[in-house]
């Protein structure tokens, strides 16, 4: 079996740079909407979790007093930390970290953020009780992440379709799983929300280095799709262009 981090790390590794520039994850409607759920205070501390290429740690460093990012992949808090130097953003701090084994103290943290990643992790569980335990009581964990539909055949398809793109995907759940996850791991649930966002199919397979040969077999995926999931991922073609929905929630716990 292929060793998870060692998929994730050649994953995000070989297209660091295309998460830099990519919309979803530079610009998503979810970035915003976390500052404006977790209102952030001058004084917090923040860790980022997964940062990627840095958007999340970024939006957030110019309201508080300090953010640590990290990240499983070198390649990728470069990219970050390069990001960070661009905007003459100082007070971003880049580590490298596991999220299932946070190198972080107990309680240290004000707000623990999380975005786009979970569905990476081999044990999200375990991700967030880490993400918790590293949060001061009374703290928030901010998590936003792709979502599926809580019929299990539907969430096996749509899930299937992500590996077939990315073989670092692991799963993607329903939001009441996720829900499920935050109270199990001492939080409470005071906000959750749900949007659709619309992809394009080339750009969306070109930023994990897809093949010819994997882009005609998601192409006949998508064709092929069962009604429920067709319901859920709304494919539309537009010209040449083919376009599709996927799904984020945002959860906003808060540590009891």
């Amino acid at each position: 079996m292929d060793d998870p981090n060692r998929l994730i790390q050649q994953q995000f590794g070989a297209h660091a740079n295309d998460y830099v520039t990519s919309q979803v994850h530079a610009q998503g409607e979810s970035l915003q909407r976390l500052v404006e759920l977790t209102r952030p205070q001058r004084s917090w501390l923040v860790l980022d979790v997964s940062t990627g290429a840095g958007h999340t740690a970024l939006t957030f460093a110019p309201h508080v007093a300090r953010v640590i990012a990290c990240d499983l992949t070198p390649q990728m808090l470069d990219a970050a930390r390069k990001l960070a130097n661009e905007r003459r953003i100082a007070n971003v701090e880049f580590r490298p970290a596991d999220a299932h084994a946070l190198p972080f103290d107990d309680s240290k943290f004000n707000l623990v953020t999380n975005r786009l990643a979970l569905h990476h992790y081999l044990n999200a569980r375990k991700a967030v009780g880490e993400m918790v335990r590293v949060c001061k009581r009374g703290g928030v964990v901010a998590l936003v992440d792709n979502v599926v539909p809580p019929d299990r055949l539907t969430a096996f398809y749509i899930n299937d379709f992500e590996k077939e793109r990315d073989r670092s995907h692991n799963w993607a759940y329903s939001t009441p799983r996720l829900q499920t996850m935050f109270v199990d791991a001492g939080l409470k649930v005071e906000h959750f929300e749900a949007f659709a966002k619309e992809m394009e199919f080339g750009s969306w397979a070109d930023r994990t280095g897809a093949s010819k040969e994997t882009k005609a077999k998601l192409r006949k995926m998508l064709d092929d799709a069962p009604d429920p999931v067709r319901q859920w991922l709304t494919p539309r073609r537009k010209g040449k262009q083919v376009f599709f929905a996927l799904h984020e929630t945002i959860i906003i716990g808060r540590k009891t």
